[in-house]
């Protein structure tokens, strides 16, 4: 555990989040941290964890080791803190749940403020997990450049976030993008490889081409974030992506709800959409990858023949 290293878990805590009181029992909180630590790891890689936990356990003063630490911290400490602030909402007896209250001094929040509360942290920790990944990516870190994650990335036509957001907008967010992993390497053997045949690896290596093949490089790019995008959209829990990004590629427009999951109607309405502009844009693919035909439109007479044709 990357925290409560002298026994002042709820300090550490409250120093990181804000919202959370030094004088809290950390014990109750140690299982969130757990559950916040693995899904961090999903993310960035246990390698990465284990050298943040390591160098927050010891008295190595290796600068970036150092420095990486509170990085990794904030994620967990806000979504740790933010899950026990749910289950905090009622109380969980042996005769059922209930919620206690102080009637004098407290009053049980509204659902909408609950609801823009849960947006507010949800925010937090996915920009933290941004930062801690725009980090990495400027770091020589080789738990980072050896991780599986990252060796993945550098084996597909896209390999960050910055060059997916160009052609589907997911607000830069490297968070995204290594979820989105898993679906841009299928859209691009899937709908991809199958365009460029014996000539895929070139293309992906980008090296030695001529400049005839570095517009084809160009026109590889836009279709495959799209066709990703369809094929995630359908497959992951409808929590996990906010309706947000779902509706405003529908028609541009925030919405009270937009931190909402989509609705199933949105979703399969987005993915058609999703799929039919990627097929147009692989289309001018094929066509860029295509040997121009000269079409003899009138034949060729000369006038020492005794015939002529037509």
């Amino acid at each position: 555990m990357i925290f409560n290293k002298t026994n002042n878990g709820s300090e550490e805590l409250s120093a990181i989040v804000g919202s959370y009181y030094k004088s809290n029992d950390f014990d109750k909180v140690k299982s969130d941290i757990i559950l916040a630590t693995a899904e961090l790891v999903k993310i960035i890689g246990k390698p990465v964890y284990d050298l943040a936990e390591a160098a927050y356990k010891s008295t190595d003063e290796n600068p970036q080791n150092i420095e990486l630490v509170p990085l990794v911290q904030l994620p967990i400490a806000i979504l740790a803190t933010f899950n026990l602030y749910r289950q905090n909402d009622v109380s969980h007896e042996d005769s059922g749940r209930k919620v206690k209250i102080d009637p004098e001094n407290e009053k049980i929040p509204w659902e909408w403020q609950l609801k823009r509360d849960d947006e507010i942290q949800l925010d937090r920790y996915y920009q933290a997990v941004d930062v801690l990944i725009s980090y990495l990516e400027a770091s020589t870190l080789s738990e980072w450049t050896n991780s599986d994650q990252k060796k993945l990335a550098n084996s597909l036509f896209i390999k960050n976030a910055d060059k997916f957001d160009m052609y589907f907008p997911i607000n830069r967010s490297g968070r995204m993008y290594m979820m989105l992993l898993p679906w841009i390497r299928e859209a691009e053997r899937k709908y991809i490889k199958p365009v460029l045949g014996d000539q895929f690896e070139k293309y992906l290596a980008g090296t030695s081409l001529t400049a005839l093949e570095k517009e084809v490089l160009e026109l590889i790019y836009p279709s495959i974030p799209l066709f990703a995008m369809s094929i995630a959209i359908r497959r992951m829990p409808l929590g996990v992506i906010p309706a947000g990004i779902i509706r405003n590629f529908i028609d541009g427009s925030q919405t009270m709800d937009a931190s909402d999951p989509a609705s199933l109607t949105e979703i399969n309405l987005v993915s058609r959409q999703l799929i039919t502009e990627a097929y147009d844009l692989l289309d001018d693919l094929k066509k860029a990858l295509s040997e121009p035909v000269e079409a003899i439109i009138i034949p060729v007479n000369d006038e020492k023949n005794k015939y002529m044709r037509v």
